[in-house]
């Protein structure tokens, strides 16, 4: 029976003509006949196969690493004030191209929703576009097959897979969005079941811990090399994305706490001498004080100045002594520090974003262009020896594996994406991973396709963990919008096999 039979066999017309290049490599493998390969061969390939995908992997995270370090401030400024849709598509897009990590710009998105600094209705455009910007990713890695012609047409077609349906996904979801949230006031379809769904899941529900913060599989075995390069303080981008606390001014203070007399009110625009009084106090210099601002911080920002800084955070001084009972009263459930700004602009705006790592004495900017360099090489030499293995172990004796792969169920084949990228928490990675598989012919569009939902899928766990942990209702309701923008997208254009 030809192979090009078994194929077939059960295929529709019109995804045949997607399979030409395929069907070919089938023919190719099923004539003559195959040596088979001594053991030792076979044990050496799969260990390179594994070290191969491991360096892939570091220089992977390493990547995320370095655009995280060089636009991660900007990242995180580009989330301010943002009302119009087609801008805060963009942003996301932008956004997730510098950080090369959509679960990096969706958790900022729900820290920002969560602390009620952005609207539901104004983030659903970042989220979209924070779906459609992770996609860039295996396009890059696709570039790795520059060197042969028609494994980088496969390649970039099987990665150009993601493009398409996010783009189409977005072009047919946001005008709706926006046209019905113009007629009701507040959003579309996407805003309102994941309302309603919110207002289900917040019922008698308490904020927690994340359980899975930490523990992806792949950081976890990537981590120790990675961070020998270069190690990033996250924290610092989520702070400078809630923005800087406020400055209120105090109606009375306590003199005998070592508070100067209170002649005049601070004004608002008075900058340089709001940090050089915040200062005084973080520093805890002896002399008078000048206690005339305080600042009301909430439980995201709290927990953000904790994890930068545990030392910086204990010197915070609090309100409780200091100003008047009325004025700390302002804050309500926010926590009152006399010194919270000068705390930001020591540990949030001053501080580089590398912590460590062999690149730590170069600064932002210059340590991550290095590493920048040194995570291209890992990812393209890890590439390289990763397909040149897959070659030799899969192109000679495994080709009823990859029948048997080509006859896989559609949907069975999403379910399998999905499964995988809620295991290693990252859509790139899986997508990155099968791109190179394309371009050997070992994996046909026609099954790239849904692989490839099901990590767009997959991928939104990150996100609703994050809220999940935060258990605020809007910071829920963002996560379930970033899932059903996904859900919908595949019932729109997988189901009818004329769609795909």
């Amino acid at each position: 029976v030809p192979w090009a039979a078994l194929v077939r066999s059960d295929r529709p017309p019109h995804e045949q003509a997607g399979t030409d290049v395929f069907d070919k490599n089938l023919r190719d493998m099923g004539h003559g006949e195959q040596q088979p390969k001594a053991w030792p061969v076979v044990i050496g390939g799969a260990f390179g196969v594994v070290v191969c995908l491991y360096v892939f992997l570091v220089g992977l995270g390493l990547l995320g690493d370095s655009f995280q370090c060089l636009g991660g401030r900007g990242a995180g400024g580009m989330f301010d004030a943002i009302s119009n849709p087609i801008a805060g598509l963009m942003t996301g897009v932008l956004a997730t191209v510098l950080v090369q990590s959509s679960s990096t710009s969706t958790s900022i998105v729900v820290g920002l929703v969560g602390a009620g600094q952005m609207s539901v209705s104004t983030a659903i455009p970042i989220i979209m576009g924070a779906n459609a910007g992770t996609s860039v990713t295996n396009t890059l890695v696709s570039m790795g097959q520059s060197g042969d012609r028609i494994a980088l047409q496969r390649a970039f077609a099987g990665a150009t897979v993601h493009d398409v349906f996010n783009m189409l996904t977005v072009a047919t979801l946001l005008p709706l969005e926006v046209l019905v949230g113009a007629v009701d006031g507040h959003g579309g379809p996407l805003y309102w079941i994941s309302k309603a769904l919110a207002d289900i899941a917040m019922e008698g529900g308490e904020k927690g811990d994340d359980p899975l913060k930490g523990k992806s599989p792949v950081k976890l075995v990537t981590a120790p090399i990675a961070n020998a390069v270069i190690s990033n303080n996250n924290y610092i981008i989520n702070a400078l994305s809630l923005g800087a606390p406020t400055a209120l001014a105090a109606t009375w203070v306590n003199e005998t706490r070592g508070c100067s007399p209170l002649v005049r009110r601070l004004r608002a625009e008075d900058t340089d001498l709001a940090e050089d009084h915040a200062r005084s106090l973080l520093t805890r210099r002896l002399g008078d004080m000048d206690c005339s601002q305080f600042y009301c911080i909430g439980s995201e920002m709290d927990s953000v100045f904790k994890k930068i800084s545990h030392d910086g955070y204990d010197r915070l001084t609090k309100c409780s002594g200091y100003i008047a009972q009325a004025d700390e009263e302002m804050c309500g459930a926010a926590k009152c520090y006399m010194d919270a700004g000068g705390y930001y602009v020591t540990y949030v705006e001053e501080k580089q974003i590398i912590k460590g790592g062999l690149v730590k004495g170069a600064g932002d900017i210059a340590g991550g262009i290095i590493s920048l360099f040194i995570a291209l090489l890992l990812l393209c030499g890890g590439l390289v020896g990763m397909c040149k293995l897959l070659k030799l172990l899969l192109l000679g004796s495994a080709q009823k594996y990859v029948v048997g792969a080509a006859k896989m169920n559609d949907y069975v084949a999403l379910l399998i994406g999905a499964a995988v990228t809620v295991l290693v928490q990252s859509s790139s990675v899986t997508t990155s991973a099968l791109t190179p598989l394309c371009g050997l012919g070992l994996l046909p569009l026609a099954k790239m396709l849904p692989m490839t939902l099901g990590a767009n899928i997959g991928t939104t766990a990150t996100a609703l963990i994050a809220a999940l942990a935060a258990f605020t209702h809007d910071a829920i309701q963002i996560a379930l919008c970033h899932l059903f923008f996904n859900v919908f997208g595949i019932l729109i254009w997988f189901p009818v096999p004329a769609l795909r």
